[in-house]
């Protein structure tokens, strides 16, 4: 019976986890994962991919793949803060009312909210596209969110400011996925590439007292330098 991407996935982030592979040290060749797991080669490198995302591996172009050193991730309270890394710059992209899709109706509750987008860019780069969801309500306070423009910092530390009401991030899902077409056209990444690129996902929920206000998501690029602790 073949093999499954998430058992092989699972066996080397344990491995790392444990300590038994340390950062530096080499993935084997696609080859022997495909042998060792009973899986295809596409296979072997969606596994791959999605461990790129979650910040385990990283591949140097004719050596291999290789362990990470894994790096923080500046979120929750401090991206509420509006604090990005030495040489980040943050793009405003859109402002607009829509209905709450489905994962942030969970959260938020259905009906209309303010959606905004945004990336943040290094150099030439981007490295994060983000969105948020907010609840009508933090327009009462923070009118700017219905215009096309960025809050300064971010419309989380406006309404805190403004209201009075500490806003805190009560919940922080990471996941990896195989690039959408969406992904890649936030990123600003090249056309679908031979071998499958993931990207990492972090999502956020803020609130304030017991109400969650705002739900967020950000996307990072395959073999970004930003991983989850």
């Amino acid at each position: 019976m073949a093999g499954t991407v998430e058992r092989m996935t699972a066996y080397i982030k344990a491995r790392i986890d444990r300590g038994t592979l340390e950062p530096g040290n080499k993935l084997p060749p696609t080859r022997a994962l495909m042998h060792q797991f009973d899986l295809s080669d596409n296979a072997v490198y969606r596994g791959i991919a999605l461990l790129k995302a979650e910040g385990y591996v990283t591949s140097q172009q004719g050596k291999g793949v290789f362990v990470a050193d894994r790096r923080a991730l500046i979120a929750g309270t401090e991206r509420v803060q509006g604090i990005t890394r030495p040489g980040e710059e943050i793009h405003h992209k859109h402002s607009i009312r829509t209905e709450a899709p489905a994962w942030v109706a969970e959260h938020l509750g259905d009906g209309e909210c303010v959606n905004r987008a945004r990336t943040v860019r290094r150099g030439e780069a981007i490295t994060e596209a983000s969105q948020s969801w907010v609840h009508l309500d933090v327009v009462a306070v923070v009118p700017e969110l219905d215009e096309p423009r960025p809050c300064n910092p971010t419309w989380q530390a406006v309404y805190q400011e403004r209201s009075g009401n500490a806003v805190r991030v009560v919940h922080k899902a990471f996941r990896a996925r195989i690039a959408t077409p969406e992904d890649r056209e936030a990123l600003e990444l090249e056309p679908e590439p031979a071998e499958p690129a993931a990207v990492a996902v972090v999502r956020n929920v803020y609130v304030t007292g017991d109400r969650v206000i705002g739900v967020g998501e950000a996307v990072y690029p395959p073999d970004g330098d930003i991983t989850v602790p």
